[in-house]
């Protein structure tokens, strides 16, 4: 079970990288531009009810438990909420590719 455990976080974090790699790619993709788009509130930070706001725009329909998970993988100093510097730090590829 721990050997299935490990393959399914390793195969789902190629896949978060290779977003995070195409997004890089895409020439007019803003950080700060989507940053804005999302703080409905304009607070300066996203609140777990932006992330969900953003999940029914797009026909998600998320668990409490999944939409918890969703934003502790953004809040790295687990304040409650994501400031711009985490926002960046999640969409920032993890592995150099080669120019």
């Amino acid at each position: 079970m721990i050997q299935e455990l490990f393959k399914l976080l390793f195969r789902n974090e190629s896949k978060i990288e290779k977003i995070r790699q195409a997004v890089k790619q895409r020439p007019f993709f803003n950080a700060f531009d989507a940053f804005r788009a999302l703080d409905k509130n304009d607070l300066g930070f996203l609140t777990l009810h932006e992330f969900q706001d953003l999940l029914i725009s797009y026909g998600f329909e998320s668990t409490s438990n999944e939409l918890l998970n969703l934003i502790k993988r953004f809040d790295k100093d687990r304040d409650g909420k994501v400031s711009y510097c985490e926002f960046v730090e999640e969409f920032t590829p993890k592995i150099l590719t080669k120019m």
